[in-house]
């Protein structure tokens, strides 16, 4: 299951990067992304999974 961060931003620009981590935030200092970097974790996990049955968490 991907979570999101609470600072999502609907209009900002795909800044080709992200990261992920497990339950908790991989860096609570920047807890935003844009939706056009989530739609790339998303299907890059869909391609090529790395995480089976557990929760990750993405964020810039």
């Amino acid at each position: 299951m991907l979570t999101p961060p609470a600072g999502l931003d609907v209009g900002g620009p795909r800044s080709g990067r992200y990261r992920t981590g497990g339950d908790t935030p991989p860096w609570p200092e920047s807890p935003h992304l844009s939706y056009a970097d989530l739609a790339v974790a998303v299907i890059d996990e869909v391609e090529t999974p790395r995480h089976h049955r557990t929760r990750v968490s993405v964020s810039d």
